[in-house]
Parts: C-alpha cells; sequence; structure tokens
C-alpha cells in the first residue's frame, strides 16, 4: 500500500482551503485557523473574544448601504 501525501498549511493556503475553512467553519464559530508561514505548521487556531470573525464584505450585507 502506498503512503499517502501530506500537505502542510501554506500548501493547504495555496489551494484556497484555509481561507473556505475559516471563512465556512471556523469564523461562524469564532474560531480561526492560523499557520505559521515560514515552517507550514499550524499551531492551532485564534479564539475571537467578540464572537464569530466577520469579513468587510458581511459587513456590508449585514447592515451596509
Amino acid at each position: 500500500m502506498n503512503k499517502p501525501k501530506v500537505i502542510d498549511w501554506n500548501e493547504i493556503s495555496r489551494l484556497g482551503l484555509l481561507e473556505r475553512i475559516n471563512r465556512e467553519i471556523m469564523h461562524p464559530l469564532g474560531y480561526a485557523v492560523c499557520r505559521e508561514v515560514e515552517s507550514g505548521r499550524s499551531p492551532g487556531a485564534l479564539v475571537s473574544e467578540d464572537g464569530p470573525w466577520v469579513y468587510p464584505d458581511q459587513v456590508q450585507q449585514q447592515g451596509g448601504d
């Protein structure tokens, strides 16, 4: 059996997956997966003290003009 390929968090980010993981799953729950660019490793997730993380385009949708 072949050993599966492993990619680091830098590659996950290059594929656009880190942004999707954060935007679609983590941010609504008040978390944000972070990574160390130099190593491609993730120390874990940041925890928001103010609830869900909100992107500027979501702020406009929620109450902006």
